[in-house]
C-alpha cells in the first residue's frame, strides 16, 4: 500500500537537500565561468512550492476512485504530467522542482544545450533538455535532440515558475503522458511590417516507460509510445501583443500488462494563445482541444482554456484566472469523461529580477465526480534564477 503523502520532517530534509544540491550545482560552476570566460554557459532554476487542499469528505454522489496515486480523496491535481497530487496534508512534494542548464557555445552558430531537473514527486534527475542548435542566419535556426514538445505557449519554459503569474501553469492544459520528445525541429524569423513573425516546424517520437501521468490512474507502470509526431506553429508578436497557433498529431500506443492495457489512438491537438501586456494591465489567454481517436472503436475530444487578468503594482502584481477541461466521449460505456472548473487569485511578489514569492488560492470544481471531488487550495512559493 503506497502512503499517503505528507510533510513528514525526513521528506522535507530530503527534498531541500535535492534543491540545495541543485543550486550548488548551478552557482559554483557559474562562477568558474565567469572567471575564465569560457564558452560554458551555466544556468538554473528553483521553485519551492508548498501546498494544501482544505475540503474533508466527498460527496454522496461521488463515483470516481478514493485515492489517486495513494493520495486520499478529495484531493487536486496540479501537475498532470509529474503525478503532483495534493490531499489536506501540507506537502512540498506535488510541484517544487530544481533544474540546471548547460550551453557550450562551439562558434557563432553552432552549440549545444543541455537540461537536468529534480522534482519533489520525481528526486531522480531527468534529461530533458539534448540537443544540437545551429543558426546559419539571423532568420533560420535548426535543432536536433531532446526537447519538450512544444504544445503550448508556456511548453518550454513550464517548470521555471519566474517566467508566469500562477504558481504553476494551468493543469486544465498542460500535462499529458509525454513532454518531451526525440528529434528535430526548424525555426524560421522575420519582419512583415512592424509584426514580429516565427514559423516552426517539429517532428520526431518519444518513449516513457513509466509514465508518471498514468500513475494517476493505475498502481503499475504503464509504457507510453508516442510515434510518427509532427506539428507547426506560428507565432506573431505586434507592440505589446502576442499570438500564437499550434497544430500537432502523433499516433499512441499506452501498454501495461498488469491491468491489461494496450490501447492505440490517433492524436490530434490544436491551440491558440493570445497574450496582451497594455502597460500595467495584462491578460493571458490559451485554448486548446485534443482528439484521441481509438483503434477500438470510440473517441474522446477534450477541449479546454485558459483565461486571466493581472496587474503590476509596483513590486506587487494580483492575477485572477479561469479555467475550465471538458472531456467529451462517443462512447460513455468504455469511458466515463471528466471535467473540471476552476477559479484561482494570486498575488506574485518581485524580491528581484531572479526571485519572487507567490500565494495562491484555488477553487477547483469536479464537475463530473469523478475524479479527486471539489476542492479549494492553498498554496505559496518561492521562485529563483540562478
Amino acid at each position: 500500500m503506497i502512503k499517503k503523502a505528507s510533510c513528514h520532517p525526513r521528506r522535507i530534509t530530503a527534498l531541500l537537500a535535492v534543491l540545495t544540491t541543485g543550486m550548488g550545482l548551478i552557482s559554483a560552476p557559474q562562477a568558474r565561468a565567469d572567471e575564465s570566460e569560457s564558452n560554458l554557459k551555466i544556468s538554473g532554476f528553483m521553485s519551492l512550492v508548498a501546498g494544501r487542499t482544505s475540503s474533508t469528505s466527498l460527496p454522496p454522489d461521488y463515483a470516481g476512485p478514493t485515492s489517486i496515486d495513494g493520495h486520499a480523496c478529495p484531493c487536486y491535481t496540479a501537475d498532470w504530467g509529474n503525478a503532483g497530487v495534493y490531499t489536506d496534508s501540507l506537502s512540498l512534494r506535488p510541484e517544487s522542482r530544481a533544474g540546471i542548464q548547460l550551453k557550450y557555445v562551439l562558434t557563432p552558430q553552432f552549440n549545444l544545450v543541455g537540461q537536468v531537473v529534480v522534482r519533489g514527486s520525481d528526486t531522480s534527475p531527468n534529461l530533458q533538455w539534448a540537443y544540437a542548435s545551429y543558426t546559419p542566419s539571423r532568420n533560420w535556426e535548426f535543432q536536433l535532440g531532446r526537447k519538450r514538445i512544444p504544445l503550448y505557449f508556456y511548453s518550454d519554459f513550464q517548470d521555471i515558475g519566474m517566467s508566469y503569474p500562477w504558481v504553476g501553469v494551468p493543469p486544465e492544459l498542460y500535462g499529458w503522458e509525454a513532454t518531451n520528445y526525440n528529434g528535430a525541429s526548424a525555426r524560421y524569423r522575420t519582419m512583415v511590417g512592424d509584426t514580429n513573425l516565427a514559423i516552426g516546424l517539429f517532428g520526431g517520437k518519444e518513449t516513457v516507460k513509466d509514465a508518471l501521468y498514468d500513475r494517476l490512474f493505475y498502481n503499475s507502470k504503464t509504457r507510453v509510445e508516442w510515434n510518427n509526431l509532427v506539428g507547426a506553429d506560428l507565432e506573431a508578436s505586434q507592440g505589446g501583443v502576442t499570438a500564437r497557433a499550434v497544430y500537432m498529431q502523433t499516433d499512441v500506443r499506452s501498454t501495461n500488462a498488469l491491468v491489461g492495457l494496450n490501447d492505440k489512438a490517433r492524436l490530434r491537438a490544436y491551440g491558440l494563445a493570445t497574450n496582451a501586456d497594455l502597460d500595467n494591465w495584462f491578460v493571458l489567454t490559451e485554448v486548446t482541444q485534443l482528439t484521441r481517436d481509438f483503434d477500438s472503436g470510440y473517441k474522446i475530444t477534450a477541449p479546454a482554456y485558459t483565461v486571466g487578468a493581472g496587474y503590476h503594482y509596483g513590486d506587487w502584481t494580483p492575477f485572477l484566472n479561469y479555467a475550465s477541461y471538458k472531456e467529451k466521449t462517443s462512447n460513455s460505456q468504455m469511458y466515463a469523461p471528466q471535467s473540471y472548473k476552476r477559479w484561482s487569485l494570486t498575488l506574485r511578489y518581485d524580491l528581484g529580477i531572479r526571485s519572487a514569492l507567490k500565494a495562491q488560492v484555488d477553487r477547483n470544481k469536479d464537475v463530473t465526480r469523478n475524479f479527486g471531488g471539489d476542492v479549494t487550495v492553498m498554496r505559496l512559493s518561492y521562485d529563483q534564477l540562478f
